[in-house]
Parts: C-alpha cells; structure tokens; sequence
C-alpha cells in the first residue's frame, strides 16, 4: 500500500494544526494580523472593513483618462503607409508640461488603412497584445494605448539613443567587443519572446533603439508571430529580405529558428558593414540567401568565424539554438567568452556608445528627413470607416507601472548606402500588380532555385526544405487566406532608411 497515503511532516517532526471546516484565517501581512472567516464565507465585520461597490468605488474620478488630449506633439521621429510615430509631451489635466517633462513615441495607426484587410488588423492587435504581455529590460515598454473614431495610439517609451541603423552608420563597423555587447542584449531579448511563444521575425538594425543609457531595446512588434511552441511553424512570408532566412524566402514553413539567422545576419552587417547576402535587385539577393556560401572576411577571429557559421545555417535544424535549449548554446559559445549574463541583464555593463543629446527635446540621433518637417497629427476622412466597427474593442491599454502614477494624481524596400560602409542596394518588393504580382515575382525564383536543387543542380548546401503544417497562420486558416488582394504590409513605420519590412499572407 506503499504511496497510496501521503503523509505531511512538519520540518519539526510535530503535528500540523488543522483547521476546522467551519473557519479558516487569510494571512493579512500589511497589518500584521489574521483576518476570520466564518464558514458562510463572510468576513468578520470588527476585523475587516466593507466598501459598498458604487460607480465611484470602481471607477474613482481620481484616476485620469488618458487620450489623445494628453499629448502635445513635439517632434515627427518616422513616417509610413499606416501611419507615423511622433515625439509627444504628456499635459496634466490643466494642459500645462510636467517637470521634468514626460515624453513619449506616440505610435498612430490609421483604422481605414489596417481594416482593409484581416491579417492586418489580426497584425495590429498581435502587436499591441505582445506589448502588453512582454515585459523585459531590453524590449521597449507600452504604457497607454487608446483609440479614436478614426486611429489607433500605441503610447510607447520614447528611446532617444536613436537606431542601431544611425550608429552603425556613423561607425562604419564595430569591433567584436562592441558588437557583442549589443548582440548579447539583443539575445536576451529574443531568447525572453521565444519563452513565451513569440518569434520576433523581423530583426535588422532599424528595430533596435538605444535608450538614453546607450542600451538596446526592440521595437516594432507588428511581424511578430504568437502562440509558436517548439516544433510549431507557421507560413507567412514576412521581413526584410536581407535580414529572411532561408526557410522564409522558400515559404516552407518556419520557426523559431528564423530569429538566430537574423542574429546571424545582424552580426556579420555589425562586423563587416552589410549583411551576408545582398544583391543587386530582389532575385539576386533571394538566390544568395537560398545558394550563396557564406563569405567571411580574413580580419573576423576565429571565434566571431565560427559562430557566424553556426548561425547561418540554411537548414534550420543545423543552425545554432534550434534545438530545445534555445538561446543556451549560443549563450555559451566562445564568441561571447568575456559576456557576464548576469551583469548584460541587470545593465551593470557600460554601454560602448554614449548617447550625447543636449536636452530632453533633442532628437539629433533620428532621421531629419523626419524631425525636420513640421509634426502634426492629421485628421481622418471618417467617411472611408464606419466608429460603428468594433474590430479595435479592448484596444485601449493603461500599463499597471503608470496606473498607480495616475491613481495618486488630482515593416521590404530598398536601402540607401551607408558611408562609409560597403555600398549595397535591394530592390523595392512593394511592387504596384497587388499580392498576385508580388508572390509571382518573388515565389518563381525560389522554385526555380528549387527545381534546379531537385535536378541535381544546386549546391550540397541549398536549404532543406521543412514539412509545411496545416496549422492555421495567424489566427487564419490556410483555406480562408486571401492570395488575389493587394499587397499589405504589416502596420510598422517604416525608418529612415525607406527600407519597409512586409507580410503576404
């Protein structure tokens, strides 16, 4: 009869007092004290105090609602299809600017644009539950999200460090101690998404920030895929192309794999000055990135050798944290030999670049083909989308770090060189024949290339291709899934660069 009692011994060997069915004591360790309960499940009324639930109780008058009336627009910091992000100021109820000053990336989306199309507005809302959900020193923080009759706000932390893009510019390159302090803080912050299901999928230096500490932070999660468990995969053909692996491109299927080929092709653009697989238009890029073998310069060490090449795998299962443990092997890779995890998480490392702005107004580290124009946010023509539509319901958001604040208080383009890093340039996918001319023009090279590996014609080393899954992507079935519509891309801001990150569906 061994096992079938469990017996419960205190760590003293003595008896354990047991409570009767009639009354049990809730630990109150604010006051120190035990709160009774009677066995009708009612407080004892001497002991505990009762508070009639009113509409004032629930919903206090105290607590401010923050909308768009709270911000005063300072700055335009980028602009897209969807939408923009622009420098704003938070006002207190009376409209006057707090000291110190509360600045904020103000994130507007425009309702028309993104219902035009399911998977957009499935993309927009992705973006806005992961934000909420995600919680992490080196992904940037949602503190509000509200919407109008014509617009979506996603009220981000304002990183006035700029783009990884714009220092990667200034520098030229990195050296290898510098790019693995920055990698280092990037995997953490792919390593905490892939925890939760996440795969980020649309990693490039345009989507690092860089805080007023020098630290990175992710932004941009409208690519993002949720709800992926290892040996899930999912089917959308999203990203920047010079940034997609391999499995992407060939519409095969994928995983979270796809992040640490991106790391991959974020660290050789950091140590060499542009990525492993660039051509000179879109079909040459896409053949590299499917065929190419991987070139590395003669001045990389041996260690930043041999982790590029584990990470740019073609086959996903080959590549470097595919497996179960993730991130771990790359973790312990020489490459990051002098990397105190530890210390990277808890921002006890100093950052190798220092952010040199004047005041808190100074947006010198972004684009002045941006800052540069006068900002404002534009009204809405209302007659193109009905307020009636509720596909935006529990959109609004009050991040729980600002509540008691409040409680207390009355996207695939073409890419510009960088100088003087190495010229390169990738066609515009955004192409104007719709999602029909887009798939065409980009599919056909990667069967191509596949037939040409089927016939005995391609490198040893083409890609293995992965079993598609009959899973549905993004929230949608792969028979409901609309591939004759015009193109879309996820509702991102593109950066300075012009270089948009897009998803066919």
């Amino acid at each position: 009869m061994a096992g079938v009692f469990d017996l419960e011994l205190t760590e003293e060997g003595g008896q354990t007092e047991e409570l009767s069915d009639d009354e049990y004591f809730e630990t109150d360790e604010a006051n120190g004290r035990q709160q009774e309960y009677g066995g009708d499940g009612l407080p004892n009324e001497e002991i505990m105090e009762t508070l009639e639930l009113s509409a004032q109780t629930v919903n206090p008058s105290n607590i401010r609602k923050i909308g768009r009336e709270s911000f005063e627009i300072v700055s335009l910091l980028g602009k897209g299809g969807y939408g923009k992000v622009l420098l704003a100021e938070m006002l207190d109820e009376n409209r006057k600017k707090y000291d110190p000053p509360r600045l904020y990336a103000m994130k507007v989306l425009k309702k028309a644009t993104i219902a035009r199309n399911q998977k957009d507005t499935a993309h927009t809302r992705a973006e806005r539950n992961i934000l909420e959900a995600v919680k992490h020193p080196f992904i940037v923080d949602l503190h509000y999200a509200f919407q109008t009759d014509g617009k979506l706000y996603l009220i981000l932390e304002y990183l006035p460090g700029g783009e990884l893009f714009t220092h990667l510019e200034r520098e030229g390159i990195f050296m290898e101690d510098m790019a693995s302090f920055y990698l280092g803080e990037i995997l953490l912050a792919i390593e905490h998404l892939h925890t939760l299901g996440v795969i980020y999928r649309d990693l490039k230096p345009e989507n690092v920030l860089l805080d007023s500490k020098g630290h990175i932070k992710l932004t941009d999660f409208g690519l993002c895929k949720e709800s992926i468990s290892l040996g899930d995969i999912t089917h959308t053909f999203c990203g920047t192309i010079e940034y997609m692996a391999p499995e992407i491109v060939q519409r095969s299927g994928h995983g979270k794999a796809v992040d640490w080929w991106s790391l991959g092709a974020l660290m050789y653009d950091m140590l060499t000055g542009q990525p492993p697989f660039s051509g000179e238009n879109r079909k040459k890029t896409i053949d590299k990135i499917l065929r190419a073998k991987l070139s590395l310069p003669p001045y990389l060490t041996n260690e930043a050798r041999g982790l590029l090449k584990k990470l740019l795998k073609k086959n996903p299962s080959d590549r470097l944290g595919s497996g179960p443990d993730d991130a771990a092997p790359i973790k312990s890779h020489p490459f990051f030999r002098h990397t105190n995890w530890q210390d990277l998480v808890n921002k006890r490392i100093e950052p190798p670049i220092k952010i040199g702005v004047t005041s808190a107004y100074d947006v010198s580290l972004f684009d002045t083909k941006f800052t540069k124009q006068t900002p404002c946010d534009s009204p809405v023509d209302m007659s193109v989308f009905s307020p009636s539509m509720n596909i935006f319901d529990g959109f609004t958001y009050v991040a729980p770090s600002v509540l008691a604040d409040l409680a207390t208080q009355p996207w695939i383009s073409e890419r510009g060189p960088r100088s003087p890093r190495k010229s390169y340039k990738a066609e515009s996918f955004m192409l104007n024949n719709g999602l029909e001319g887009f798939y065409q023009a980009n599919a056909a090279t990667a069967y191509e290339i596949a037939s040409q590996r089927n016939r005995g014609n391609a490198p040893s080393h083409a890609p293995t291709t992965v079993v598609a899954s009959s899973k549905a992507v993004n929230g949608y079935d792969m028979e409901d899934m609309d591939t004759t519509g015009g193109a879309t891309a996820a509702p991102t801001v593109p950066t300075h660069s012009g270089r948009r990150s897009c998803t066919i569906d």
